[in-house]
């Protein structure tokens, strides 16, 4: 989406040149202010949130910030937020900035830096965003070996606050990132969280409101706000815990026969759940004066992707005892579970998506300016439109949702995804999927008919038919799956 910029003054506006630039890239003038909008606006978000803004800043003002790493961060600026005319460089302009950026780093692969991996992660989510989800994936895997290369899973003590951190982070977001491709996969997943021997990410008043020596006049001023909150470490935490819960999610699926520890293991990750909810803000709640206050906050993306994935790390889990969903596991898994405990789960699973869900209506009511949220958020609300429409229909319990409630919701999260997502093409499949639910359980008397649509989503890839038909419930991908969205032209078998 495109948020409105203001204008600084003149007075604000860095001097000089970068060493490398070249023709067709942005002047100085316009990527300065291009880097000050990416702080503002996509630091926040939890995603991009490992460039250090006043080192980053004072780089560039010194013509010591790579080339690659400020044509990506110009480029993804500039297609997620509106700035001022000076500075509306079009799509056309953007792309070529990410292809010279990518050129770059290909020619100079072999000598793998922390600017041109940061550049890297900033060009798949440009990728992402713009539908160039092939590359997107392959570059992935550059990232994930330039990574490896360097050590990055691992602590360096010799290192400044600043710099460690840095390091850290890059990783911890290359996970979010990596998250959208294919969660729980094994065979896609490139640096797994048990790979990775990091302290979780600092408090911003260890990091982003730092200001090393030299650097003082280069302060994103917006980023003192004092609400973060340790809130981007949950989120890494919560993504960690939904990685295991989907891992589960792809075991269950292929079982032909109960799984007769189920009971202990759904309850080891509800009880990391409920550790983790210790440690945030308000008890994984939101309250209404508190949401008004965090939509003036710049950690607004980061509060609501931790809450909302809170809750969505519970109907994810408890979604397995809910039988005749499309990511149920067969009946025989829970044949050994007793029928109360299947209720209670049934209900919490009701109660967390219903909560997912009231959150973001209540953030499209309160918030009036366009907001940068992480895709995860939309994501999360999907899967939970999902389950309350589903249960809405199929549910004999007439006290347990009602359809017209249901309906409700989903159209005011249809119309909110559209407008904190705007022009996100990943987001599209989700937007389809809810439109087609929504009208198939609006027009339809019949429970049969309408759940089928459920299981009409194509969940597989085009070269499943290569694939043991019994393996194919784990290698099921969503339609908000980049991996699914790719459309990767293989050849056939000799």
């Amino acid at each position: 989406m495109s948020l409105p910029a203001t204008t600084p003054p003149e007075s604000v506006l860095l001097e000089g040149s970068s060493k490398e630039r070249a023709a067709g890239d942005p002047s100085h003038e316009i990527a300065t202010e291009l880097i000050r909008n990416f702080f503002k606006y996509l630091y926040p978000v939890p995603s991009y949130a490992f460039l250090h803004p006043s080192t980053t800043l004072a780089k560039y003002q010194k013509g010591t910030l790579e080339r690659p790493l400020v044509l990506a961060i110009c480029a993804l600026t500039s297609f997620h937020v509106a700035g001022p005319s000076y500075l509306a460089v079009g799509r056309e302009k953007s792309d070529e900035w990410v292809s010279n950026a990518e050129e770059t780093i290909w020619r100079r692969v072999e000598h793998p830096s922390m600017p041109r991996l940061q550049a890297l992660l900033l060009i798949i989510g440009y990728r992402m965003a713009t539908g160039g989800y092939e590359k997107a994936f392959m570059l992935t895997a550059i990232a994930a070996r330039a990574a490896s290369a360097m050590g990055l899973n691992h602590e360096h003590m010799d290192l400044d606050p600043i710099s460690g951190e840095t390091r850290r982070r890059t990783i911890w977001c290359f996970k979010l990132l990596e998250s959208y491709f294919s969660i729980g996969l094994t065979e896609f997943e490139l640096c797994s969280f048990e790979c990775i021997y990091l302290h979780p990410p600092s408090n911003e008043d260890s990091f982003g409101l730092l200001c090393p020596p030299g650097t003082e006049d280069f302060a994103i001023h917006i980023l003192r706000d004092q609400n973060e909150q340790g809130s981007l470490n949950v989120c890494i935490c919560l993504a960690s815990i939904r990685r295991d819960i989907m891992k589960l999610t792809r075991e269950l699926a292929v079982c032909t026969e109960p799984y007769l520890h189920l009971k202990a293991v759904t309850g080891g990750l509800e009880k990391a759940l409920l550790e983790l909810k210790k440690e945030m803000p308000n008890q994984a709640a939101i309250p209404e004066a508190d949401l008004k206050n965090l939509i003036q906050s710049p950690w607004l993306p980061r509060h609501i992707m931790m809450v909302t994935l809170w809750h969505g790390c519970y109907f994810d889990l408890y979604r397995i005892f809910l039988p005749g969903y499309p990511e149920a596991p067969p009946d025989v898994v829970v044949s050994t579970i007793d029928a109360n405990f299947v209720q209670t789960a049934k209900r919490a699973c009701i109660e967390h998506a219903v909560a997912a869900v009231t959150l973001f209506c209540d953030l499209d009511q309160t918030c009036t300016e366009p907001r940068l949220l992480e895709l995860a958020t939309g994501v999360c609300v999907y899967h939970a439109i999902r389950l309350i429409l589903f249960t809405a229909h199929s549910s004999t319990e007439p006290d347990i949702i009602d359809i017209e409630f249901a309906v409700r919701r989903a159209e005011v999260c249809l119309a909110a995804i559209k407008r904190f997502f705007h022009g996100l093409a990943l987001a599209q499949p989700i937007l389809n999927d809810i439109a087609r639910l929504i009208e198939a359980c609006s027009s339809s008397d019949s429970p049969t008919d309408s759940l089928s649509v459920f299981h009409q989503v194509n969940h597989g890839r085009k070269s499943d038919a290569r694939v043991l038909s019994a393996a194919q419930p784990r290698q099921r991908l969503a339609v908000h799956s980049v991996l699914q969205q790719a459309r990767f032209h293989t050849e056939e078998p000799l």
